[in-house]
């Protein structure tokens, strides 16, 4: 289990529907998308992430110039830098994993502290009231069932800009309105992974209509460490 740097602390919520978020306090239900599930979508804008399942892109200008070499004749293309239209994405599959995503928060937020765009996850949400322990049993459950757990803060770059790795826990500042929380296991599925990790009714608040969130949490500092100490 990889338990990387983490702020003093992190309150974590899920966003759904009501009928997944039952099965998850419940039971504990962890659906675990393949990373590379979130390049392929083509309507869901909230999810939809041409850089998902990339461990580097490179812009443009940071290349003198690309060479291409055909496996049939040997002929070799060299494409400028100037003819490219985006950034290189590469991905040598060392980060295949399957991911599941949380929202955090991580200082005290005052006003309409999330985002409405965040809304389209679904109608509803619950809060987990003990992050360490969440955290403790999903990895616990994780490696019985053979897998390596990480989890930590998703940090967000600039796609115009940023040359160098990405993975799993980096993705667009487009999407940095989502505060996202990563959890992963590896090695990954190409197909969606279910861990259930158990009943967490006594470590989860009731579900909540989403849309009223900024009306009934109140995550100003003294709140925010009571409900999940990240370390």
């Amino acid at each position: 289990m990889t338990e990387p740097t983490q702020p003093d602390w992190a309150v974590l919520l899920k966003f759904g529907t009501r009928a997944h978020l039952e099965q998850f306090r419940e039971d504990g239900l962890l659906y675990m998308n393949p990373q590379a599930y979130f390049s392929k979508l083509e309507d869901d804008l909230v999810r939809k992430d041409r850089f998902e399942g990339t461990d580097k892109i490179f812009q443009p200008n940071d290349l003198k110039h690309l060479t291409i070499e055909s496996n049939v004749d040997g002929k070799k293309i060299v494409i400028k830098p100037s003819d490219m239209a985006g950034p290189l994405r590469i991905s040598m599959g060392k980060s295949a994993c399957n991911v599941y995503c949380m929202f955090s928060v991580t200082r005290p937020m005052i006003g309409d502290a999330i985002d409405k765009r965040n809304q389209a996850f679904g109608d509803s949400f619950a809060i987990v009231l003990n992050t360490q322990e969440f955290l403790a049993r999903v990895c616990s459950a994780a490696e019985t069932a053979h897998f390596t757990c990480e989890y930590r803060l998703v940090e967000y770059y600039d796609p115009n800009v940023h040359s160098g790795e990405t993975g799993p826990f980096r993705k667009p500042s487009t999407f940095a309105y989502q505060n996202e929380f990563r959890l992963t296991v590896s090695p990954g599925s190409t197909s969606p992974l279910k861990l259930t990790i158990g009943s967490l009714l006594d470590i989860t608040t009731p579900i909540h209509l989403l849309s009223d969130i900024n009306d009934i949490v109140d995550f100003g500092e003294e709140s925010a460490r009571q409900a999940g100490l990240a370390r």
